[in-house]
């Protein structure tokens, strides 16, 4: 047995021998039965402490609430997250009263009053927030939990006292931002506001940083009534100097405000003649406040887009505004539209559940493309199947499935690494016969797995979004979109939903794709899960990678070693991911780094992380060829073959450092350890 399956295995036989012990101890509020279960709840077996914290819910007292609360001291996994919530609800009014005689104490406990205060109800947060403040005033920094539960449980007199704080400078740049963020979700969410005036908001707009102007711009957007500040807001959205984060959330803001003020200044940003990426999102915010002055500037952006990508945000954006597709096929050209804008076109008019024909026809026809793919009987559908298991590789197939402009790797997972919109594709060839891969890929809306229907939300403003369910709160509805990107509606502000009859996945997906290609990626698709290079199911190998390169710049900085100790978020890495037999292969790494050549480099690194559930001695296994080095942490633990290292429970860095003169053929890192962090 596996090592890990061992532990497993044992922890499970824990939890299981001792479940029905634990329950007992739960009829009454008693010491003896508290002070057994304060043991239980710290049990190495997560089983034993999920027991625990359910009995303590049968038992309501402050003893039981922090007796619950002490599991955060341990690793915890998304079920004993759950099971504490519960329990914190079940247990939420003698916690809220120890709260506010003093008797629980949060110094030293800040982690668990966050979670505490977090789960149970806001109307139950905030009899104690204004408390907890008063004791723990907010410092220049924002440290602590406080900020983000002003938003979700604040009244307006802790909502008054917040934005009062970013108004006067009270906040460094990062706690601005999130105080200006906590006022937007209380708006957003529980339409709550500060008392008083809010005309400071016009100074706030001036923050000199970019993060924190974007989130008062998001503040403005949910206000809307501004005063004053709304000829700043307009000046800031038509400034060419202005960040593009900047620009495009006042734009936003914009198109929320709504009235002739804000249609006049989006038509001047959307003519002719201005910053590209803002007179994209000047025309979808204008149709939604006035489709018949966008669509000429629509159809003028249709002649020049020539990014793909950009293209694909374009149409989304637009699309989403209701008639919008109808209206822009009315009015296309016969000719001259750039095929880079009709092929993103076509496509999204065709994913997410929409099906918006009209655009697709008339897209082909001013591009010169074809609009139609073949209508796929099912004895075509059994023909290329048979191509596909006779004449398709599955190595070139698997290259075809990670081509960006198929999207397949943002929309569907494999081994844990992907996207989340469409169904795992992990074991996919495993359990369907490849005429049913053929037919779903084709015809996307013949047979839609459970759970993947599009869900069709309306707000009041007449936008439509589409995209399956993320979650669902309370307060929102949150989606996620056919780029998988998640889109969070209040429910206050949705007028309509309703489960869509269509596919997420665009029809014509594959009219781009050559017969051989396409034969290719079906073969792919048919063995992935089976036993070999493309069985995805066995952990322990690392899937999803950071890469980042030094130059002898850097090494002149003194900066030669940088991506040892970068973090996660340093916008000097790319991300990729590795073929699913675990290989981050030498082309994959050249096609991330945009390198040709490897000569005028220092080093080459490549980041994955780890989750280690029990301290001690970890054990990795590189191959990645002669000159490679381990890191973690900071430091050097060995190189190519296997390499040890003491590791506490947490999450860590890896970085595999690459000699660019002697670059692998591929890079694989492999441990029975821990669990490598995918998504």
């Amino acid at each position: 047995m596996h090592p890990f399956q061992n532990r497993l295995a044992v922890s499970l036989a824990i939890g299981l021998a001792t479940a029905s012990a634990v329950s007992c101890l739960a009829a009454t509020v008693d010491p003896a039965r508290l002070t057994a279960l304060a043991t239980l709840v710290r049990d190495p077996a997560p089983r034993v402490r999920l027991e625990a914290l359910r009995a303590l819910a049968k038992m309501p007292s402050a003893r039981s609430a922090e007796l619950a609360l002490s599991v955060l001291d341990q690793p915890m996994d998304p079920t004993l997250d759950y099971a504490l919530w519960l329990t914190l609800n079940d247990l939420s009014e003698p916690w809220i009263a120890a709260l506010q005689s003093g008797a629980w104490s949060a110094t030293g406990h800040e982690k668990q009053l966050e979670f505490g205060l977090k789960a149970i109800k806001p109307e139950q947060a905030s009899r104690v927030l204004g408390q907890l403040l008063a004791k723990n005033p907010l410092g220049r920094d924002g440290a602590g939990p406080w900020i983000e539960l002003i938003g979700s449980a604040g009244t307006e007199k802790e909502l008054r006292a917040l934005f009062d704080q970013v108004a006067t400078g009270g906040f460094d740049d990062a706690a601005s931002a999130r105080a200006l963020r906590s006022l937007t979700d209380a708006m957003r969410l529980r339409k709550l506001k500060p008392g008083g005036s809010t005309a400071a908001l016009a100074t706030i707009l001036d923050n000199p940083s970019d993060a924190a102007r974007v989130e008062a711009l998001k503040l403005a957007a949910v206000w809307k009534d501004l005063g004053p500040a709304f000829g700043k807001l307009a000046t800031i959205a038509g400034a060419p100097g202005s960040a593009p984060t900047v620009r495009s959330a006042a734009i936003e803001a914009l198109r929320s405000i709504g009235g002739k003020g804000a249609i006049d200044a989006l038509a001047a940003i959307a003519a002719p003649g201005q910053d590209a990426v803002a007179r994209r999102a000047a025309v979808a915010a204008l149709a939604a406040l006035d489709l018949g002055k966008a669509v000429p500037a629509a159809v003028d952006l249709t002649r020049s887009l020539s990014d793909e990508t950009q293209a694909q945000e374009f149409w989304r954006a637009l699309l989403r505004v209701k008639g919008a597709g109808k209206a822009v096929a009315e009015a296309l050209p016969a000719t001259g539209v750039a095929p880079a804008a009709a092929r993103a076109g076509m496509r999204v008019a065709r994913e997410g559940g929409r099906n918006d024909m009209d655009l697709v026809l008339a897209l082909g026809k001013a591009s010169g493309l074809a609009a139609d793919t073949q209508a796929f009987t099912g004895q075509i559908v059994k023909e290329l199947a048979a191509k596909a298991a006779d004449k398709g590789d599955p190595a070139r197939g698997e290259m075809v499935y990670r081509r960006a402009e198929l999207a397949c790797i943002s929309c569907h997972a494999i081994g844990g690494v992907g996207g989340k919109v469409g169904p795992d594709m992990t074991s996919i060839g495993a359990s369907a016969p490849i005429d049913y891969l053929v037919e779903s890929v084709l015809l996307p809306n013949a047979k839609i797995k459970e759970g993947f229907h599009a869900l069709v939300v309306t707000t009041k403003d007449g936008n439509e979004s589409t995209g399956t369910l993320a979650r669902e709160t309370p307060q929102e509805v949150v989606l996620r979109n056919a780029a998988g990107a998640e889109q969070a509606i209040p429910k206050a502000d949705i007028a309509k939903r309703e489960q869509g009859t269509l596919s997420l996945m665009p029809g014509g997906l594959l009219d781009p794709l050559g017969e051989q290609d396409q034969l290719d990626l079906f073969a792919f698709l048919g063995r992935l899960g089976k036993p070999g290079d493309f069985d995805a199911s066995q952990g322990g190998v690392a899937r999803r990678w950071q890469l980042a390169q030094t130059f002898h710049t850097d090494g002149q900085a003194g900066q030669d070693l940088w991506p040892v100790t970068a973090r996660a978020d340093d916008k000097r890495w790319q991300p990729t991911t590795a073929l699913v037999k675990g290989t981050l292969t030498r082309a994959l790494i050249g096609q991330a780094l945009r390198a040709e050549g490897w000569s005028s480099r220092l080093g080459v690194f490549a980041a994955t992380e780890v989750t280690v559930a029990r301290a001690g001695k970890i054990r990795f296994q590189l191959a990645a060829g002669a000159g490679a080095e381990l890191w973690v942490g900071g430091r050097r633990i060995g190189g190519e073959g296997e390499s040890t290292t003491e590791l506490p429970v947490g999450t860590h860095r890896i970085v595999v450092k690459l000699d660019p003169k002697q670059m692998p053929g591929s890079v694989r890192l492999a441990s029975d350890d821990v669990a490598f962090v995918l998504n």
